[in-house]
């Protein structure tokens, strides 16, 4: 079956404040000029949609692909002048969110519910919310990249059983029968997980291939997370019973990295200002992050690097030097390993198409 891709022209005015329902917002993707031919017919099952502003006041790219019976895959690239708000109906499906980049929040039911909390490289898992379904707030002036899965909840045991995964009966319970918007996890992602996003978020959108390769990443991230559900669901755990220790040491300490990324930080002045012995910060880190205190400090610095080639003109040498590399070239071979590209081939792939080769 085909997946269609379409240019369509909307009003944005009332984005800038009412929130877009769901329905609606699909209904828009949906419209198709009859001047406007299909421009990738007779690829694979699922959609794909794209919504130019207009007076170039923004473009969303939509792809849809159903990877596993029962459950389908969503990748959005959003590049708004204006902000968008988009009401998402209640379902029956658990919604499992990966973001590659942007600064997207949005609430539990309205604009009172309890906040979402979207971070790039984490896994982000929720239940249905049946009473009033979510608010989601995609901010304008930047862009925000993500993929989402929404799963058939009464075909998951089955899935994980052809996977051989087992898990207790009330992590079940919660997955299955749950319809109150909890979150069920916000993770940090698995190795062979964050390695599928990664493979993702290299290949550039705008490029016609790029629709069908997400079909076959698609498949091999969400097999990924269901091997790995036990492993992603393990923080949610570690919360209850610690009372959110160490997630919020680790929330502490993103924020001190992020007032002075640049600066020579060592484990043992991080856990002086953090008031936390060294091995206690490093056991906490490891708790909610999977990794070390010296890895999350480079995620982050590399992190803000990714954030500044695509979102400034500062020269590659000031965004190392802003990001805490001293010398240049271990900087490109950090960011390399990372993207699997040097930072001016990552800054060119990120580039919106008319500024490619500028």
């Amino acid at each position: 079956m085909p997946i269609p891709s379409q240019t369509v022209p909307i009003q944005p005015s009332p984005f800038a404040s009412a929130a877009l329902r769901e329905d609606d917002f699909n209904a828009a993707l949906i419209r198709l000029p009859a001047d406007r031919p299909l421009a990738l017919p007779a690829l694979h099952d699922g959609a794909s949609r794209e919504v130019r502003w207009p007076d170039d006041g923004g473009r969303i790219l939509r792809l849809r692909t159903t990877p596993w019976e029962g459950a389908s895959a969503l990748y959005f690239d959003f590049r708004l002048n204006d902000d968008l708000h988009v009401q998402l109906a209640p379902g029956n499906e658990l919604l499992l969110t990966f973001f590659l980049s942007g600064h997207v929040t949005g609430e539990i039911g309205s604009a009172q519910g309890r906040p979402l909390d979207f971070r790039v490289d984490r896994a982000l898992l929720r239940t249905p919310n049946r009473d009033g379904g979510y608010l989601i707030h995609i901010p304008g002036a930047c862009r925000n990249n993500f993929v989402q899965f929404r799963l058939r909840r009464d075909l998951l045991p089955r899935w994980l059983q052809a996977l051989g995964v087992r898990l207790p009966a009330r992590q079940m319970s919660e997955l299955v029968e749950r319809d109150d918007g909890r979150v069920l996890c916000n993770a940090a992602l698995t190795p062979r997980v964050r390695d599928c996003l990664a493979r993702i978020g290299d290949e550039p959108s705008d490029r016609p291939a790029f629709v069908p390769l997400f079909h076959a990443r698609a498949t091999e991230l969400l097999t990924c997370v269901l091997l790995d559900l036990g492993q992603l669901l393990r923080p949610a755990r570690s919360e209850e019973s610690h009372g959110g220790a160490a997630a919020q040491t680790v929330r502490r300490l993103r924020a001190l990295l992020g007032e002075a990324p640049a600066q020579a930080w060592t484990v043992d002045a991080l856990a002086q200002r953090l008031d936390l012995r060294v091995a206690r910060l490093q056991a906490h880190v490891k708790e909610a992050e999977g990794t070390t205190v010296y890895g999350l400090l480079v995620a982050e610095r590399l992190a803000l690097a990714a954030r500044l080639l695509r979102d400034t003109q500062l020269s590659v040498q000031a965004i190392a030097a802003e990001a805490g590399w001293e010398c240049h070239g271990r900087f490109t071979a950090a960011f390399r390993k990372q993207h699997g590209v040097a930072p001016r081939a990552y800054r060119l792939q990120q580039a919106p198409p008319a500024n490619r080769g500028a």
